[in-house]
C-alpha cells in the first residue's frame, strides 16, 4: 500500500488522547510524588519524572532487554492496585502498539486502533495477575499480536496478514502457542538452548522463539526497536556456539 494511502497509528483518535493525556501528566507534581513514593519500596521505580521512567523503560541502551523491562515489571507488581501504575505500564509499550495498528491490515484505522489498544489493556492485566519468565514488553506484544488475529480471523472469511512479514527469511513454519502447556515447553526448550549452547537467556530466546515459536525475525526485531540484518546474524551466532555445544558439524 503507498505510503499516502496509509493513516497510521498516530493519527488516530485513541492514540492521540493517550499521547496528550501523557503530555500533561508525565512531568505532573501529582506523578513526581507518586514516583517518590515508589522508590521508597522499589529502586526500579527510582525516577524524578514520567519523563524519565519512560525513556528508561524504552531505552535501547543496554546490557540486556531483561535490564531494561525492570521497570515494567515494576509497574505490573502495582498493576491491580494503583491506576496510576496501569496507565504508566501502557504508555511503555505503547511504541508496540502504535506498531501492531501500523502493521495489521483489517478493519477501517479507527477501529483497529481501538481493538488493539483495548487487546494491549487485557494483556497487561493478565502479565500483572500471572507473572512469567518472558521478559514483559515482548510477552504484551506477542500475546497482544496473538489476540488481535484471532479477533481478526473471526471477523473475516480470510486471515488477518502482516504488511511487513520477512516471509523470505528461512524460518521454522507458524506454531500457535497459547496454551499453558505450550508456553511451558518453550520455556524449557529455552532453558536447554542457553545451557547447552552457553549463551545469554535473550539469546536462547531469539533462537528458540524464531524457530519454534512461531514469531518471525521481522515481528521480533519491530518489537525490540533493532534492525532484522542484526538479529539475524545474532542468531546466526547463537546457532553456531550451540552447534559447537552439541559437537554437531556445520
Amino acid at each position: 500500500m503507498p505510503v499516502s494511502q496509509v493513516s497510521w497509528a498516530g493519527d488516530t483518535e485513541v492514540i492521540r488522547r493517550l499521547d496528550s493525556e501523557w503530555a500533561e501528566i508525565s512531568d505532573s507534581p501529582k506523578l513526581c510524588q507518586r514516583l517518590r513514593q515508589w522508590a521508597e519500596d522499589d529502586s526500579r521505580l527510582d525516577f524524578e519524572t514520567g519523563t524519565d521512567l519512560l525513556a528508561a523503560s524504552q531505552s535501547r541502551e543496554v546490557s540486556s532487554w531483561s535490564e531494561r523491562d525492570q521497570v515494567l515489571s515494576a509497574l505490573l507488581d502495582r498493576y491491580e492496585d494503583d491506576p496510576m501504575a496501569r496507565r504508566i505500564a501502557l504508555q511503555v509499550v505503547l511504541p508496540q502498539i502504535k506498531s501492531l495498528i501500523n502493521r495489521v491490515r483489517g478493519w477501517d484505522t479507527e477501529e483497529r486502533a481501538a481493538r488493539v489498544v483495548a487487546a494491549a489493556v487485557d494483556v497487561l492485566a493478565h502479565c500483572a495477575a500471572e507473572p512469567a519468565r518472558t521478559t514483559p514488553n515482548f510477552r504484551v506484544f506477542a500475546n497482544t499480536r496473538r489476540r488481535v488475529l484471532r479477533a481478526a480471523i473471526r471477523d473475516r472469511s480470510e486471515p488477518l496478514r502482516f504488511s511487513a512479514d520477512f516471509s523470505h527469511v528461512p524460518d521454522s513454519a507458524p506454531v500457535e502457542v497459547g496454551g499453558r502447556d505450550e508456553r511451558r515447553q518453550l520455556d524449557e526448550l529455552i532453558d536447554w538452548v542457553r545451557d547447552k549452547g552457553g549463551l545469554h537467556e535473550d539469546t536462547a530466546r531469539l533462537v528458540v522463539l524464531t524457530r519454534a515459536g512461531g514469531v518471525s525475525i521481522g515481528e521480533l526485531a519491530k518489537s525490540r526497536r533493532v534492525d532484522p540484518q542484526t538479529m539475524r546474524r545474532q542468531r546466526l551466532r547463537a546457532e553456531q556456539r550451540l552447534r559447537r555445544g552439541l559437537s554437531i558439524g556445520p
